[in-house]
C-alpha cells in the first residue's frame, strides 16, 4: 500500500471520459468559449485497461466518471458497463444533466445506484446566464427520470454572491421535497479565478450559506465518511445538505482522491499542476505496469497538498 506521511492513500479515483463539455459556466471558463476534448483522448478500452492498473497498483476501491461533461463522450455507452463489471465498491458520475434522460436507459442497464447532478438555479433566466448552454427544463425532467429509475441523485450547487446567492433556500427547498441531498460548493481558485479579483467578489463562505439556511431551517452538523469532501448537516425529518468548505474547512488532510484526465495524466493533487504521463505504459506487459506504474503514484502522492492554494489548471481538464 502506498500512504504518505498524513497516512493519505489513493482510494477514490476521478475519470474523465472527455474534456469537452457542452456548457461554459462562468466560474469555469472565462470567455463563454465551450471546452473542446482533448488531442489525443484514451479510448474506452484504454481507460477501462487503466482503472484495472490502477486498482492493483494503488488499491482504487471508488470510481467517479467525470468529464468535462461524461454523457456527451461517445465513451460513457461503453465505458459504463466495464467499468461497472468491475470489483469496485461504488461506481458513480457527476453530469450537468443535460442529455440524462436520453441516456437513462443506459444507465438504470449497467446498475449505476448514485449520481451527482450539477445545477446551480431554479431560474431559467439564470441558469442560462450561468451555464451558458443547455436548458433547465431538460436538466430537470432529467434529474426526474433518474428518480424514477431509482438512482439516487445528489446535487451539486455553487453558489456565486453575484449570480445564484439568492437560490440557496429554493434549491434546498427543491432539494428535500424529493429527497435528495443538496451539497454547496464554495468557488475554487482555479483557472481564471485563481488570482482574480471575480473570485473575491463571488466567493460565499459556508458561514454565510449557513445563515442564509438558517433563516428558514434548524440543522445540526452530522457524521461524515473520513475522506468525505462535505460538512454535513441534517435537517430533523425533512433531510441532509452539504458544504464543500474548500476553502472555509479545507479537507486536504484527508484526500484520497487520484484524478486520470482524458488524455492519460495522474493528477495526485487538485491543487497542483504537477501530471503524470501514463497512456505509453498501456501498451506494456502487466508484469512492467505494475512497478512503473507504483513508482508513478509515490511521486503523485507528493503532490498532494496540506491545504488548498489555487492553482491555474481549469478543474473541468482534469475530471472535477
Amino acid at each position: 500500500m502506498i500512504v504518505d506521511r498524513f497516512g493519505r492513500r489513493f482510494r477514490n479515483l476521478r475519470v474523465s471520459l472527455t474534456a469537452a463539455c457542452n456548457y461554459a459556466c462562468t466560474y469555469c471558463v472565462p470567455d463563454g468559449r465551450r471546452l473542446m476534448k482533448a488531442k489525443d483522448e484514451l479510448t474506452a478500452d484504454e481507460l477501462v485497461l487503466a482503472v484495472r492498473y490502477l486498482m492493483q497498483a494503488a488499491g482504487i476501491e471508488k470510481i467517479r466518471i467525470t468529464g468535462g461533461e461524461p454523457l456527451i463522450s461517445s465513451k460513457f455507452d461503453t465505458f459504463l458497463p466495464h467499468v461497472m463489471a468491475l470489483p469496485l465498491k461504488d461506481v458513480s458520475f457527476t453530469t450537468n444533466g443535460q442529455m440524462l434522460e436520453r441516456k437513462i436507459s443506459i444507465i438504470r442497464d449497467a446498475g449505476v445506484q448514485r449520481i451527482n447532478v450539477s445545477l446551480d438555479t431554479l431560474d431559467a433566466e439564470r441558469f442560462r446566464q450561468i451555464a451558458r448552454g443547455g436548458d433547465l427544463a431538460t436538466v430537470l425532467r432529467g434529474i426526474d427520470a433518474a428518480l424514477d429509475s431509482g438512482i439516487r441523485v445528489k446535487i451539486n450547487m455553487v453558489p456565486i454572491k453575484t449570480g445564484n446567492a439568492d437560490q440557496v433556500l429554493p434549491m434546498l427547498e427543491y432539494c428535500l421535497e424529493r429527497g435528495m441531498e443538496l451539497r454547496f460548493i464554495e468557488l475554487m481558485r482555479m483557472g481564471h479565478l485563481v488570482h482574480s479579483a471575480a473570485y473575491d467578489r463571488d466567493f460565499l463562505p459556508m458561514q454565510e450559506i449557513l445563515d442564509a439556511i438558517a433563516l428558514e431551517y434548524q440543522f445540526t452538523r452530522t457524521d461524515a465518511p473520513y475522506d468525505s469532501t462535505s460538512v454535513r448537516y441534517e435537517i430533523p425529518g425533512r433531510g441532509f445538505f452539504g458544504i464543500i468548505a474548500n476553502e472555509s474547512e479545507p479537507f486536504c488532510a484527508s484526500c484520497t482522491r487520484l484524478r486520470l484526465s482524458s488524455d492519460g495524466y495522474l493528477y495526485g493533487c487538485l491543487s497542483n499542476a504537477n501530471r503524470h504521463y501514463i497512456r505509453d505504459l498501456l501498451l506494456e506487459p502487466a508484469h512492467v505496469v505494475l512497478p512503473r506504474l507504483q513508482g508513478i503514484l509515490m511521486t503523485a502522492l507528493t503532490d498532494k497538498q496540506e491545504a488548498f492554494q489555487g492553482e491555474v489548471t481549469v478543474m473541468k481538464l482534469i475530471g472535477g
